[in-house]
């Protein structure tokens, strides 16, 4: 077996595998010998069929498991000694070409390789990055306040339908005349949050309502033309959503409103847990520091993410551009397609790129990654899950590790913590090796930067992000 490399130019190559019949032969006359040993075909003892029967059944499944596995095994052994670098896998060259499989004949399989640039690093403290320092400002815990009254606001009885009130209703279908429909739907008790409904006219129609009095409404406008949402709140199968009259009436049981919560301490316990906040000041301290830790937070986030996209830029990062997409069209058919290639490419290339920075940060900078950067990782990670669901406070070390640990056994999870743990790593060698400089901002000017970084991220990224986050 023979192999060379064609390096066409700095991205794209291709491997060329040679297999003579010398290098196939001997195995594939030894696995049809064993097949035949072990074969057990009607008229003939156990083992004793003719080779030529043999050979007619399975000599041509044999033959091609035996040349694809020399080809493949060619092709990776030389990527593996060379220690070429490349993007992707691998792809069969068009100009290989084998229709009939013979025994006797020799084959060249070809495979386009898509290569990683080689770069340089330049970077030093001569690259200057602002890291914003928002402040919280007494309007911002004031609107936080507020949004924790109407969270634990109790529901208390209304008399009068209001356009931010919870209504339960009767929906009754009707079919001619105005007149209930025989066999047709009649679900009460249904709550419908009147501010969500989409349609300014039957909205309206339903504000002024009073319980027991009734409105004729579309259904499906009622709804927002949610069929899931349709067949829970009327109790019917999904598939007959379509079926029902658009015309229903709908009578109103209760209207419930979000009362007043007071500044009190159970106010401070539904929020905190049991004596952590007694008074009002104590509460906007609370709140100023959660902020303010949150502020931090996305404040690094922003930093660390313009970093790595500025120094994608100035290293010049290019790829195998029309490689990669050929690669990626065979590899998700369903996914890129000649008609959304160029668009769906772009979040893949400014991966792959930012990949290459880090690889190239971490093999220059012997950057290592060991088990308690994994378990921090882990732990980071998962007390932030928990902290967006609001449940982080009160959860000790302990407890969490008890969580991550049973998680770190299974590949998917450890394989996405090795990867937050890398970016951690090299992030902290980026801020320890450039020039960080601080700019003072309000909370309010820091939120509209951030909205406009996660507008631009979000439409340029992949997903693979996930994995970072």
């Amino acid at each position: 077996m023979n192999v060379t490399f064609e390096k066409k130019d700095a991205l794209n190559g291709t491997i060329s595998v040679s297999i003579n019949t010398e290098d196939y032969l001997p195995s594939y006359e030894k696995k049809l010998k064993d097949y035949g040993k072990k074969a057990n075909i009607p008229g003939f003892r156990a083992g004793h069929a003719p080779k030529g029967m043999i050979e007619k059944m399975v000599g041509n499944s044999l033959l091609l498991e035996e040349i694809n596995g020399l080809a493949s095994k060619g092709l990776f052994d030389y990527i593996d000694e060379n220690k070429l670098a490349i993007l992707g896998q691998p792809i069969l060259n068009d100009d290989t070409k084998i229709d009939n499989l013979s025994k006797d004949a020799n084959y060249v399989f070809k495979f386009d390789l898509g290569l990683s640039p080689e770069i340089e690093l330049n970077i030093s403290k001569a690259d200057v990055y602002t890291k914003y320092s928002p402040s919280t400002s007494d309007a911002m815990i004031a609107d936080e306040i507020d949004r924790m009254k109407k969270r634990f606001a109790n529901l208390v009885d209304a008399d009068v339908v209001e356009e931010n009130d919870m209504i339960y209703v009767t929906l009754t279908e009707l079919g001619e005349n105005n007149e209930a429909l025989d066999g047709g739907v009649n679900a009460e008790n249904v709550p419908i949050a009147v501010n969500t409904i989409k349609v300014d006219e039957l909205k309206n129609s339903l504000v002024g309502l009073t319980k027991g009095t009734y409105a004729d409404v579309n259904v499906f406008a009622l709804f927002n033309n949610d069929e899931v949402e349709m067949s829970h709140a009327l109790g019917i199968q999904k598939q007959t959503v379509a079926d029902l009259n658009p015309t229903f009436k709908l009578t109103v049981s209760e209207i419930k409103r979000t009362g007043s919560s007071e500044m009190n301490q159970e106010f401070f316990d539904k929020i905190y847990g049991p004596g952590v906040v007694t008074s009002e000041e104590e509460l906007k301290e609370k709140i100023r520091e959660e902020l303010n830790s949150y502020f931090n937070q996305q404040a690094q986030h922003l930093l660390e993410h313009e970093l790595f996209d500025s120094l994608v830029a100035k290293h010049n990062i290019t790829l195998p551009d029309d490689f990669l997409k050929r690669w990626l069209m065979e590899r998700h058919p369903d996914k890129f397609t000649p008609e959304n290639l160029e668009e769906a490419y772009k979040p893949e290339a400014n991966y792959l790129k930012n990949h290459i920075l880090e690889e190239k940060i971490l093999v220059q900078n012997e950057i290592k990654v060991n088990d308690e950067d994994i378990k921090e990782a882990a732990m980071s990670h998962t007390r932030q899950m928990f902290g967006a669901y609001g449940g982080a406070q009160g959860i000790s070390d302990e407890i969490l590790m008890s969580i991550v640990e049973p998680q770190l056994q299974k590949e998917d999870f450890r394989s996405r913590m090795i990867n937050i743990a890398v970016r951690n790593k090299v992030n902290q060698w980026l801020l320890d090796t450039i020039t960080i400089e601080t700019k003072e901002i309000s909370g309010e000017d820091f939120t509209k930067e951030m909205e406009a970084h996660n507008h631009q991220h979000h439409a340029h990224n992949h997903e693979h992000e996930e994995e970072e986050a």
